[in-house]
């Protein structure tokens, strides 16, 4: 998969990182719970450009970030300055906790037999309250495209995937377009859900 984003960086870059994600950011924010000592922490996982790692710190927030692809990782350091880690969703760890957790169409790119995993290890990671934002393509189970898995996902698989963590009680469920004007037939599904 990295392989996908580190061969095109530079147009996966120009057409993502000025994108207006703002909405989604919002709704995310709304939620996510205040630390006592300090700024609370957010993990831009799955971070591409950095643009939302960059929106976070701009924010006032303590923001960290992690991506599979060793390109994008040095973008996000670059454009947002924050500490970004080269890694994997399946090998995720880190070593402490964090108010939210933004998946912004990165874990569509799990196997669909792995998120469970997945989203518990992030979940592992969220203080009691901390919420969890991710995104993905409207649609039914896994495809290729371009050398690159997607796992899509309807509301209705998403509801029943969350369920099965058993950690996330208040939950936001939402249908948008895509950002990018020559995609906005696409449709995503989007979700925030809070650490009980």
């Amino acid at each position: 998969m990295s392989n996908f984003y580190d061969d095109n960086a530079s147009n996966f870059i120009s057409t993502t990182r000025d994108l207006d994600m703002s909405a989604a950011r919002g709704r995310f924010l709304q939620v996510v719970p205040p630390r006592h000592n300090g700024p609370a922490r957010i993990l831009d996982a799955g971070s591409g450009s950095g643009r939302d790692a960059l929106a976070f710190r701009i924010l006032g927030y303590d923001v960290e970030a992690f991506d599979s692809s060793r390109t994008m990782a040095a973008a996000t350091q670059e454009l947002a300055a924050v500490p970004t880690k080269l890694m994997r969703f399946e090998d995720f760890s880190w070593d402490h906790s964090f108010e939210g957790i933004w998946a912004c169409a990165s874990l569509l790119h799990v196997a669909e037999e792995n998120l469970p995993d997945v989203i518990d290890r992030l979940a592992a990671h969220l203080v009691p309250g901390g919420v969890l934002y991710m995104s993905f393509k409207c649609g039914k189970g896994e495809r290729v495209k371009d050398g690159r898995r997607f796992t899509d996902m309807t509301e209705e698989r998403l509801r029943s995937l969350l369920a099965e963590c058993a950690v996330f009680g208040q939950s936001d469920f939402w249908e948008s377009r895509d950002c990018r004007p020559e995609r906005a037939s696409e449709q995503w599904v989007n979700s925030v859900v809070k650490k009980t």
